[in-house]
Parts: structure tokens; sequence; C-alpha cells
């Protein structure tokens, strides 16, 4: 009897001890699963008003960069949650860690450089002045006593203001893009200086209704980048490797020519 109660007493702890091994394996794994898709979300910061590289169409947010980061999260197995903000909030978002990543035809600046990381640049651009079809400015000189309008905290205002020193104008500053081109056809500025592809999209979008026109050659080189959070070394690494991937493929160039084909 005595045996048979330790035989029964054995197997009941047996019982116990592989039920508890499993329930350790199963929390274990839960875990582990928890983990690996912890890191796959990443908040991008964005601007929807500069087409063609990021705005609205039907209400949802559309554009070359919008386009290319996506697909860079399909390469790298990123989900993205998009932040709309206005282009002077995106550096101090970053800085802020309030936002992973941003996007939108960022130019890698050395100063931005100090406070952000960049991607190898996705996109050569460069800076142009955009004046009124019939506007007498043929030339920069031209621009003496004349009102220059710029974005905040772009390359552009820093180029205007430069100009004004040189050539004795004026500079005002807007939020967004449409507000600057509307102020030049309304005749509340002369000029505006703004990213040459954007200037340029919108001049062939607008087609014959268009009263407006590039003043000259390029004022500047300038390179794109998807600005990271400083330190963010394995989203950095990410985005990189997802976007040399585009390169390598041949995707990233029928991506630019969907946009951009006929407007370089």
């Amino acid at each position: 009897m005595k045996k048979l109660k330790m035989i029964a007493f054995a197997a009941v702890a047996s019982v116990l001890a592989m039920s508890m091994a499993g329930c350790g394996t199963s929390k274990e794994t839960a875990q582990t699963n928890g983990e690996s898709g912890k890191n796959n979300k990443v908040t991008v910061a964005v601007i929807n008003d500069y087409p063609p590289f990021e705005y609205k169409k039907d209400g949802k947010l559309t554009g070359f960069d919008i386009d290319l980061v996506n697909a860079i999260a399909k390469k790298e197995n990123l989900q993205v949650d998009w932040k709309e903000m206005k282009f002077d909030g995106i550096i101090p978002a970053l800085q802020a860690k309030q936002v992973d990543a941003a996007v939108s035809a960022i130019t890698i600046r050395d100063d931005r450089k100090q406070v952000v990381d960049f991607t190898n640049p996705y996109f050569k651009s460069g800076l142009s002045i955009v004046v009124k079809k019939d506007s007498p400015i043929q030339k920069l000189e031209d621009l003496k006593g004349k009102t220059i309008v710029a974005k905040q905290g772009t390359t552009g205002l820093a180029k205007a203001k430069e100009l004004a020193e040189k050539y004795g104008a004026k500079v005002k500053t807007l939020q967004d893009d449409t507000a600057l081109y509307l102020d030049v056809e309304s005749g509340n500025s002369d000029a505006t200086i703004n990213d040459f592809p954007g200037a340029a999209y919108k001049i062939k979008v607008d087609g014959e209704k268009s009263n407006l026109r590039i003043l000259g050659d390029k004022l500047t080189g300038e390179d794109y980048g998807i600005a990271v959070a400083k330190g963010n070394k394995e989203l950095l690494d990410k985005f990189n490797q997802g976007l040399k991937e585009l390169q390598d493929s041949g995707e990233f160039q029928k991506l630019y020519d969907t946009y951009f084909s006929s407007s370089k």
C-alpha cells in the first residue's frame, strides 16, 4: 500500500513538473514574440503641402517621399506611423524624440547634422527663384527694392536673406508652400525662393493657367536625406539598407520616374 502511494505521488509530481515547465515555456515564448515586434513601429514626421514630395490627395498622404519611405519600410519590416506638422517643427520634434524620423525634402546641412542624423542622399535638388510671368525681374540685380518671400526654417529663407543683403531687397516669411506662390501671384511679394523640383512641378501641373516662371538657373545644389533622431543608429542603418536595396533593384528609378520623368 505504501509502495502504491509512493508511485501515485511520483506520478502527480511528474505531471505538475511538466505543467509548470509548459507554462514557463509559453510565458517565455510570449515575451519573445512581444519583443520581436516591439520595435517595428517608427513615427515619421512629414509636412503635407509640398507636391510632388508630400501632399494630400482625397484626404490621404501621398507623394514621392511618402512612397519612398513606405517602400523602405516594406523592405525592412517597419510599420510607419505618419505625424503631420509644419516644416519648422520637424527638427525640434526629432531633437525632443517626439518622432523617430522625418522626410519632407529635407536638405542635408552641416548645422542640421549637428542635431540629427541623415541617411545617404536620395535626391539631388537646388534652390530657384520664382517670379510672376510678367515680372520685370530678369536677373538678380533686379531684386533691389523688391520683396522676397520664403518658408520659415528652410534653406530658401537662408538664401533669401543672403540675396536681400547683397542686392538691397526685403524678406518676409510664410509657413507653407502654397502660401508662398499665392503671395507672389497676388503681387504681395515680388519673388519666392524655393526648391527647384517643387517649383517646376507646380508650374507644370498648373499648365496654361500658371502665372509663374523660374528665373534663370538654380542658385544652389542640394541633397535631400531622411532625417533620423540623433544616435538611433539601428534605425538609420535600416533606412540606408532599404534605400540601397531599392536603388540596386531599380525600384527607386521607377518611383522617381513616376513623379519626375518629365520635370527634370
